[in-house]
């Protein structure tokens, strides 16, 4: 029996390096050539030089190790079904296209802690009372929002995870507190022992000013971005509703996990658009590994179309903002 193009393309093994080379090409066009002096590096903590080979270079390079982390949650958890790259070739493409995202080491390194903190959690499934994996579960999540504090608010949804994957108790929930603590005692020793007590209090004024809602400072890309986001993820979450039975009820928690995951990421970036390039990371998360699971596992004439027309606006609007907006 033949099969359509998009199984063709899904399993074919040139689909991942060819993803690979475009999306290397697209960052390369917005690299801050040639790689000498100084970039300023701006945020809560205030403005900070850095040489701009070593913001470039650490982007990339935390770009790979999120490429692992990702290999690792489908290898580990079958979220795509099988050992499958699609996941990570939607999240290169994706990367790829966000200049201000895929060439920010703060971003970067925010996905980064997303990815481990998603890892641990689902290493946690029915783990009987695995109290140090939810001790650095949160401990990522207390790293990320030292990039984004706003992050924070995906608290109650890790625990409402526990709870669903029947680990939450009284040691798994005061270990994640601590664990959440964690970075910021870190901080806290930095700043007494540098005497620069003033970061804490930069911290809080830098979340009151992402309190507002001014959504023209996104620019046209962040909105095609944040719409096509939306678009691909109401379609992969009527996949997984349609079909959730045929699961497994490990792989139908994680699915229905990272479908609230999701949600929560894009509503987060509506609400605080001033650091829409930078929270985008939680959807990204969450859309990737959601978009590889179900174009991965569907081969109907409709997921067909859908895959082509969502591949080719994908590549379009990669184009649009990485080569034409320069």
């Amino acid at each position: 029996m033949s099969r359509t193009l998009q199984q063709r393309i899904i399993k074919s093994k040139a689909t991942f390096p060819v993803t690979v080379i475009i999306s290397l090409l697209l960052w390369l066009t917005g690299v801050l050539w040639p790689l000498e002096g100084d970039t300023v590096l701006a945020g809560w903590w205030g403005m900070a030089s850095c040489p701009v080979w070593l913001v470039e270079g650490g982007s990339l390079m935390l770009c790979l190790l999120a490429i692992f982390l990702l290999v690792q949650l489908n290898n580990a958890f079958l979220l795509v079904g099988h050992r499958s790259t699609l996941h990570t070739s939607f999240f290169l493409l994706l990367w790829s296209s966000m200049p201000a995202f895929s060439h920010s080491l703060g971003g970067n390194l925010f996905f980064v802690s997303l990815a481990a903190c998603i890892f641990l959690l689902f290493h946690a499934y029915q783990g009987g009372m695995p109290v140090g994996e939810i001790f650095f579960l949160f401990s990522f999540l207390g790293m990320g929002s030292l990039v984004e504090m706003p992050v924070l608010c995906l608290i109650p949804l890790l625990y409402a995870g526990l709870y669903a994957f029947r680990v939450l108790n009284t040691r798994t929930f005061c270990a994640g507190l601590l664990g959440l603590l964690l970075p910021y005692w870190i901080l806290f020793t930095y700043a007494f022992c540098a005497d620069e007590m003033a970061l804490f209090g930069a911290w809080w004024q830098a979340l009151g000013q992402l309190l507002v809602w001014d959504y023209a400072g996104v620019p046209l890309s962040g909105w095609l971005l944040v719409g096509y986001l939306i678009l691909l993820f109401l379609y992969c979450v009527n996949y997984v509703a349609i079909n959730g039975r045929r699961y497994k009820i490990r792989t139908r928690l994680f699915l229905l996990f990272l479908a609230w995951w999701t949600f929560g990421g894009l509503l987060l970036c509506m609400l605080l658009p001033l650091a829409w390039d930078t929270l985008v990371a939680i959807p990204l998360l969450g859309v990737s590994l959601l978009a590889g699971h179900t174009f991965a596992n569907s081969s109907t004439r409709m997921s067909n179309l859908v895959f082509l027309s969502m591949s080719v606006c994908l590549m379009l609007m990669s184009a649009y903002n990485c080569v034409w907006t320069l």
